[in-house]
């Protein structure tokens, strides 16, 4: 390098103001023909060899990605574990390395490693802090990785971390990540933030688990006819979360047809959420007074009955869930049960 800057100093001075070499004394052509040709095979020596060293990083680099998506496609999770971790190696702040790596692990039930590789590949983006407009040039991968980092962090325990990646997406990106807006409810609920878990809820559309953690929320909260109006709301939505959080099985026939009023949506949820209602005293027998309530009973049933004439008419056996819960919800006929239910309680 030192050589062509000392031929760059020299062409420049000799150069300067010169169109050709006829320009020169016959004397002095071959010598300045001698530094034109010395400095142009300098100069390609160090261009090849730049684009030779940028295309074996780039040739290794796309072979270690190729290695690693083929080993993820078939679920040979161990290998494309080797292959990333060799990669990230090599290329310690690759984005896309650290994110396949952070996939692999969560995977494997590594979620301890995958919250570690998840951060680093945010970090390579971020750096130290989330920013909103470096978000919305990057790619989606980028949020999904975010978005990763969060959940482990949720299952690890880690819930104030969590609910920092849960807030930013929720607000920022509600359209893609508006499930992240029902975890930061979730987080704030299991904290005991009870006002926060309720705003957060709120800004979710309707489906069973929000309704019934809003309606535990309300609950908490005091707000009984609410919180009666939003539990026969969940009743309806899926009828066997109430049955399992009440040790009842049996009986009913869903409402709502399609995965959201499912056993295993209930399934699902009663086990993620649990320990929320195990831990509000008094809120299952609330609940369990509702439930029992002689109009909502009724109202349970032709909701029941609707359901099954609408899937025999889908005829294959399957239907759109979206709206039909809507349909199903009359909020001044519901209003009127929740107080109703109320009076009922109190006498």
């Amino acid at each position: 390098m030192k050589v062509i800057l000392e031929l760059l100093g020299d062409a420049s001075r000799v150069l300067n103001g010169v169109e050709g070499l006829g320009d020169f004394r016959p004397d002095s052509r071959r010598r300045v023909r001698e530094l034109l040709t010395q400095l142009h095979i300098e100069s390609g020596r160090i261009l090849e060899t730049g684009v030779d060293e940028e295309m074996e990083e780039f040739d290794g680099r796309a072979l270690f990605l190729e290695k690693a998506l083929e080993a993820i496609s078939t679920s040979e999770h161990d290998v494309a574990r080797g292959i990333l971790e060799d990669a990230v190696s090599e290329f310690p702040e690759d984005f896309e390395f650290l994110n396949y790596l952070g996939l692999v692990a969560w995977e494997q039930g590594e979620l301890r490693q995958a919250e570690i590789a998840y951060h680093r590949a945010v970090q390579a983006v971020f750096g130290s802090g989330l920013d909103v407009e470096a978000a919305k040039e990057a790619d989606e991968s980028v949020l999904r990785a975010v978005e990763g980092r969060a959940l482990a962090l949720y299952q690890l325990g880690d819930l104030d971390r969590a609910l920092e990646y849960f807030e930013w997406l929720g607000e920022h990106f509600s359209d893609e990540y508006v499930g992240c807006r029902y975890l930061a409810g979730e987080v704030h609920h299991l904290q005991g933030n009870i006002r926060q878990a309720i705003s957060w809820y709120e800004r979710v559309p309707v489906e069973p688990a929000v309704l019934y953690n809003l309606g535990l929320a309300r609950y908490e909260s005091h707000q009984l006819e609410e919180a009666a109006h939003t539990l026969i709301k969940a009743f309806v939505s899926n009828i066997h979360i109430a049955k399992n959080l009440l040790g009842r099985y049996g009986g009913h026939a869903s409402c709502t047809p399609g995965y959201l009023g499912s056993e295993s949506y209930a399934k699902e949820f009663v086990d993620a959420c649990l320990r929320l209602w195990h831990g509000s005293e008094g809120s299952l027998h609330f609940m369990e007074r509702c439930f029992d309530h002689v109009l909502v009973q009724s109202h349970l049933k032709q909701c029941s009955e609707r359901g099954g004439r609408q899937l025999l008419q889908a005829g294959d056996g399957t239907m759109e869930c979206s709206g039909w819960l809507e349909q199903l919800q009359d909020e001044g006929t519901l209003r009127n049960m929740a107080q109703k239910v109320l009076r009922r309680m109190a006498s």
